[in-house]
């Protein structure tokens, strides 16, 4: 059964603690009824309801179980209860509802017993205003998933909506996430039952932070109607349940707030029909068999499955050229001349020969070309499969493939192993976008599969500023020359502004950054066009001194910190950087015409956390001139809750530090 093509639904995550689901403890779930009542709108003072809450989720739960159905097999039942208080009119939003159903013709999930009504208090009474069938709407957003939704009626600030439905699924394979936190909501509530028969075994991966109030399992038996035939069995029953779940908090420096919401997530790993078992993900081997023989992936980058693309190879590849120079004139091909198109999927909906053919194509397609034409030369060329970061995390224990959403590729060169991405016009041969680095990625080759891992600490990046002021002839300022030679990516986001707005509109947005009263000229860029070096970027600034008995400066013209970019008291959760900090700024300054140096800021290092990374602020004087050197490095890209104080106060300092002046007094 071909099933990938429903996986195709952008999900992200964080793996806190994977479970057979056979492990699992839980509880039977108490089911939330639709009914209002007075009461339910005088809400319970609590921790996780704030003053900046615009609704407050009441109860959500849910129930999945499985029966049997008319193709000798199962589905799956999954009910929905909702009850949520609009408290104003940021809120109206919930009262639009948009339930995703999948699959085509007779296998398209069904929603049904959909009941929707709006409760509002008037005089101490509950006014119910129903929901009407005929505002339910279908819209079919593609071939294999259609949205049903509606807007419930008569919704003001201070309303009570509920509402509940059920699903009849046919797609066993790919169960609902259960999300006990809403990103911008508390939730008083939140319970989660599923029962599943001895056929099935699911794993359960656990997301988030906060704790469960109670959690139970119990077995029981039942039969299933699967056609004309019956099938006892016994069925695993569990549940969850949350209580005052505050609303997800949202901060800086996190690279998929998704990745931290409680939530529960399901993935088939194995069938059985009676007869046969049937191992789906239960471990890497057995995952990466069947991607080697899938044609839609690595078979199709078999050299005799892809001989197809020899002459292609022939024309790129001269014929004295060694493993670099093929792997790179390969490399230049694909990136160079084809168009990507964004996709969330790693596996290939168009033939490789029709892809080269048709010159674009996804990023599965792209990077899986890429490896083709690197192994029709004979190079031992693989696809890896990764989650980025905007798609969440994966339990990298259990290969999960839906949970996967890019592929790169991995080839060797004499003792160099090189990974590449040809589908982004800006990144350089040997470089992965920075999306990629997101922990565990796999190699799915039948001589060399095996895990490699891309952390964002991995990655080097140093920035470097170097400024030099000298007076003008006529003492009445001076000049800066300044250059700064970014890191690799952040040369990356230049580059892209650059293609973006152009040349011209970079260094006016430059200017424009020093405001008014400074002059910016001899703007140059180097490098813009050498993809796998950093750009140089260069310019003058006209400075004037304030007259008077004492000019007060600050030697930082440009790349310092203005404000600490964390600014909360406290945090929750990681802080994720996109790679280690390395920044370095030199400064030589002539002492202004007329002036001596009354006040000099302290040299000081300090050091964070130990090890971890320091403060470097080094100044000293002459006669004629002053010379300062200032390097923030931190050694890691993610620090964990426990360490969120020390970062905060380390870069208090920072910030402090860079913001003193040097005082000049008139001779």
């Amino acid at each position: 059964m071909k099933m990938h093509g429903y996986y195709q639904i952008k999900r992200a995550f964080v793996t806190m603690l994977v479970l057979l689901l056979a492990t699992v403890p839980a509880r039977s779930q108490s089911d939330a009824s639709v009914n209002v009542t007075a009461s339910d709108f005088t809400i319970p003072a609590g921790s996780a309801i704030d003053s900046n809450a615009n609704a407050v989720i009441l109860a959500t739960t849910g129930s999945l179980e499985f029966v049997g159905n008319k193709h000798n097999w199962v589905s799956y039942e999954y009910k929905v209860t909702s009850k949520i208080k609009i408290l104003n009119r940021k809120a109206y939003d919930l009262a639009l509802v948009k339930i995703l159903l999948y699959g085509r013709n007779d296998r398209q999930d069904k929603l049904t017993d959909l009941k929707a009504s709006t409760f509002n208090l008037m005089d101490g009474k509950v006014i119910e205003t129903r929901l009407d069938a005929k505002d339910l709407y279908n819209t079919e957003l593609s071939k294999n998933i259609s949205e049903a939704k509606f807007t419930l009626p008569a919704v003001q600030e201070g309303s009570i909506i509920a509402y509940s439905y059920l699903i009849t699924s046919y797609h066993y394979y790919y169960l609902p996430t259960w999300n006990f936190q809403n990103a911008q909501y508390p939730c008083l509530y939140s319970a989660f039952q599923i029962g599943i028969p001895d056929l099935l075994r699911y794993l359960t991966i656990r997301y988030g932070v906060d704790s469960f109030y109670e959690t139970k399992s119990k077995d029981d038996f039942k039969t299933l109607q699967m056609d004309a035939v019956q099938v006892a069995t016994t069925i695993h029953h569990h549940s969850w349940i949350m209580k005052d779940i505050p609303s997800f908090k949202d901060e800086d420096y996190i690279n998929e707030p998704g990745d931290y919401l409680d939530k529960l997530q399901f993935t088939l790993v194995q069938t059985y029909n009676g007869e046969d078992i049937d191992n789906i993900t239960t471990n890497w081997k057995v995952a990466e068999d069947k991607l080697l023989a899938t044609a839609e992936f690595a078979g199709a980058v078999n050299v005799d499955n892809a001989s197809n693309l020899h002459n292609t190879m022939v024309k790129i590849c001269t014929s004295d050229g060694d493993e670099n120079t093929a792997a790179r004139q390969i490399y230049n091909y694909v990136h160079d001349n084809f168009t990507c198109v964004p996709n969330d999927d790693i596996f290939l909906e168009h033939d490789l020969y029709e892809v080269n053919k048709l010159k674009k194509g996804s990023v599965a397609e792209i990077n899986l070309l890429l490896v083709a034409l690197l192994k029709q030369h004979g190079l031992i060329a693989s696809p890896v499969i990764l989650s980025t970061k905007d798609y969440g995390k994966h339990p990298e224990n259990y290969p999960v493939i839906e949970k996967f959403n890019y592929v790169v590729c991995r080839v060797r060169t004499g003792k160099n192993m090189v990974y590449l991405d040809a589908t982004d016009p800006t990144i350089g041969y040997g470089k992965l976008p920075l999306a990629c680095y997101n922990g565990h990625a796999q190699i799915i080759d039948e001589q060399h599969s095996g895990s490699v891992y891309f952390y964002p600490g991995d990655i080097t990046e140093t920035n470097k500023t170097f400024v030099t002021i000298m007076n003008d002839e006529k003492g009445e300022g001076a000049t800066a020359s300044y250059q700064y030679i970014p890191g690799y990516y952040h040369s990356y986001d230049v580059r892209n502004t650059i293609r973006k707005n152009g040349r011209n509109q970079y260094f006016k947005d430059i200017q424009q950054s020093y405001g008014p009263d400074v002059t910016i000229g001899n703007f140059g860029i180097d490098s813009l066009d050498q993809l796998e070096m950093p750009v140089q970027i260069t310019y003058d600034v006209s400075l004037h001194y304030d007259e008077g008995n004492l000019v007060y400066f600050n030697p930082f013209i440009s790349n310092h910190f203005q404000e600490n970019p964390f600014k909360a008291q406290v945090r929750q959760y990681p802080v994720e950087m996109p790679y280690p900090l390395d920044d370095k700024y030199e400064l030589t300054m002539e002492i202004p015409g007329g002036y001596v140096v009354e006040e000099l800021p302290r040299p000081v290092k300090v050091s964070f956390n130990d090890n971890e990374g320091f403060f470097e602020y080094i100044i000293q004087k002459d006669e004629s001139g002053i010379r300062l050197r200032s390097h923030i490095k931190l050694n890691q890209a993610t620090f964990a809750p426990g360490d969120y104080a020390s970062l905060r106060d380390f870069f208090a300092y920072v910030v402090r530090k860079q913001s003193e002046q040097i005082v000049f007094k008139k001779k």
